[in-house]
């Protein structure tokens, strides 16, 4: 029978004189690691062997002839002259355990974004404007990406971004709601790392990037359906590469917020319309109550607030000749010259029927009178549409309250102005009776 050689072994061997230099080595590891015989003997195997400490389970490497290393177990044993390595390939168990680790890593990296998410919805939930969810939105989202600034853009009612909240670097480096509307035209997340990056999206970006120090940008829609809210931004000042989640966690982050923006714009529509008219858009009287108690303490000591109690004269004859429809477009009209006639801080209201309520702060009756007669005017001239035998003209009461102090009642004044109303109607309208002050 032929003798045991060590190349018969399936495991590289290397023997180690006591300096650890090599003095012998088999044919498997001279193939491991592309060494010639020559140029394996005698060299330090510290220089080719990395093994780790004995109380560790680390893998060791062995480095190769042409740079790489390969994944080896090695086991130790000391001998009479020195030391024996037995070297088993570890590649499956090193592959394995870094998929074990890169597994790991995801796992953690998606429960740490799936909580911000969480933690995000709540945050959303209690923001009780766009403003203040903005603020939220810009703050999480710096967070989530470790960003040194944020910032959150929304569309205006002119379809122009408008930043609400957060920071922006580039601010004074590029026109900034430009740029957002080329970002939300893409319609998905954006990312952009480093400035020949940016220079391909817009050479113009590349410009501002090295003129405010900012190395990349994350950019992601605010949308719920196809509504487009706006856009949030994180501005990178340091390298930063993006994974293939960035894009994800930032649509889930933008899509919650998308969300309780809508609910937002839902409460605020529930809520105008609980206060306003549906005919003129003016606010109703729930909203007239609402407005008067707030005269205490808006009033100045020596002003007075001042009620006009406005009636239309003709109005049920145009109602039965041209019907609901066209009595409703008269009455949004009125509603519109009232508005245009009265002063931007004064409060204009629809009481119900043909009834309007203007309320005012004013120096003196005198000028509450001056405000009245601008609105008579204003009703009294013809409508489009209405014959003059169906004209409509305006009876207005007014009433001045001089004290809205302890002794303030606001029902009070609106009842004085509504009897002078009565009493203009009766003496033949178009007309305005002032009843004496209250108060």
């Amino acid at each position: 029978m032929r003798p045991v050689s060590a190349d018969d072994f399936p495991c590289a061997l290397v023997r180690l004189d006591a300096a650890g230099d090599i003095v012998e080595a088999n044919e498997l590891f001279l193939d491991w690691t592309g060494l010639g015989r020559e140029d394996a003997l005698g060299r330090p195997a510290a220089a080719i062997v990395d093994v780790p400490d004995a109380h560790s389970s680390d893998l060791g490497a062995l480095r190769c002839a042409d740079g790489s290393q390969r994944a080896v177990l090695v086991s130790r044993s000391r001998t009479a002259d020195g030391e024996l390595l037995a070297i088993a390939d570890a590649t499956a168990r090193a592959e394995y355990e870094a998929e074990l680790t890169r597994t790991w890593a995801l796992q953690e990296r998606t429960r740490i974004r799936l909580e911000l998410v969480i933690e995000a919805a709540i945050a959303f939930s209690a923001a009780h404007s766009e403003t203040e969810l903005s603020g939220i939105l810009a703050g999480t989202a710096a967070r989530a990406y470790q960003a040194e600034e944020s910032a959150v853009f929304l569309l205006d009612e002119r379809g122009t971004f408008r930043q609400v909240a957060g920071t922006n670097p580039l601010e004074h480096a590029i026109h900034t709601p430009s740029l957002v509307s080329q970002f939300a035209a893409a319609g998905h997340v954006v990312t952009l790392s480093g400035v020949a990056a940016a220079g391909a999206f817009s050479p113009a970006l590349a410009r501002a990037f090295e003129a405010a120090g900012v190395h990349s940008v994350l950019v992601a829609p605010i949308r719920h359906d196809d509504e487009l809210f706006g856009v949030f931004v994180c501005f990178f000042l340091h390298p930063r590469q993006f994974d293939n989640e960035a894009a994800p966690l930032a649509d889930a982050l933008a899509g919650q917020a998308a969300q309780t923006a809508t609910s937002l714009r839902l409460q605020e529509q529930l809520e105008h319309a609980a206060m306003h008219d549906e005919v003129t858009g003016l606010p109703n009287r729930r909203r007239l109550e609402a407005q008067l108690l707030e005269y205490p303490a808006s009033a100045t000591p020596s002003g007075a607030v001042a009620a006009l109690f406005i009636d239309l004269d003709g109005f049920k004859a145009v109602n039965d000749s041209f019907g609901h429809h066209a009595g409703d477009r008269l009455l949004s009209e009125v509603g519109l010259r009232i508005r245009q006639a009265v002063r931007q801080d004064d409060f204009v209201s629809r009481y119900g029927g043909d009834e309007f309520v203007v309320v005012c702060e004013v120096p003196d009756a005198s000028s509450a009178h001056d405000v009245a007669e601008r609105i008579r005017t204003a009703i009294d001239e013809p409508f489009a549409g209405l014959p003059p035998e169906l004209a409509v003209h305006a009876s207005i009461g007014l009433a001045v309250a001089e004290n809205t102090g302890a002794g303030w009642n606001p029902d009070g004044l609106i009842r004085r102005a509504d009897h002078a109303m009565y009493t203009a109607k009766n003496s033949g309208g178009n007309r305005i009776v002032h009843v004496s002050t209250v108060g």
